[in-house]
C-alpha cells in the first residue's frame, strides 16, 4: 500500500532567538496562541490518515522554576498537551520542541494551533523566539 502526502503547511512567526518582542506566557487555564496553520485534506482522502505536527518554541525563564504547558489544538479542541520545567539560573533560555500526531482526521480544512501557558503565578516565563509550527498530512496509514 502506497502512502501519499495529502497536505502540508508551515508557520514561522520568528526564525531566531529574540526574533520577536518577548511574549509573556499567561497563567493557565488561559493560553497564548503562538502559531497556526491550516491543513486541507482533499475529498477522497483515506480515513486512516495522520497529521504530524512539529513545533519549536524559544522560552526564557525569568524567575524561579516555571512549569510551561505546550498545547496543540485542532479547530479549537485540545489534541495534545505537554509540560516542560525550566530553570532561570545558568540555563535561563530554552529551545523546546514538541512533536505529536493527529489520527483519522476528517476530510476538509482544519486549523492547527500551537499555544503555551504556565502553571504558577509566582514563576513567570516568556517566549523569546524562535517560534515554528509545521504540519504534514499523509495516508493511508496502518492502524
Amino acid at each position: 500500500m502506497a502512502v501519499s502526502i495529502l497536505a502540508a503547511a508551515a508557520s514561522v512567526p520568528s526564525r531566531t532567538a529574540a526574533g520577536t518582542p518577548p511574549i509573556t506566557i499567561p497563567l493557565s487555564p488561559s493560553t497564548q496562541v503562538l502559531a497556526s496553520v491550516t491543513i486541507a485534506l482533499p475529498a477522497g482522502s483515506p480515513p486512516n490518515n495522520r497529521v504530524e505536527l512539529d513545533a519549536t518554541i524559544g522560552i526564557a525563564a525569568t524567575l524561579n522554576v516555571p512549569q510551561v504547558v505546550i498545547s496543540f489544538f485542532r479547530d479549537g479542541s485540545l489534541i495534545f498537551r505537554s509540560q516542560q520545567g525550566l530553570q532561570n539560573g545558568a540555563e535561563q533560555f530554552y529551545c523546546v520542541r514538541a512533536i505529536t500526531a493527529d489520527f483519522n482526521v476528517p476530510v476538509g480544512a482544519h486549523i492547527y494551533s500551537l499555544a503555551v501557558s504556565r502553571l504558577s503565578s509566582n514563576d513567570p516565563a516568556s517566549v523569546a523566539g524562535p517560534i515554528t509550527l509545521s504540519a504534514l498530512a499523509f495516508g493511508p496509514v496502518p492502524n
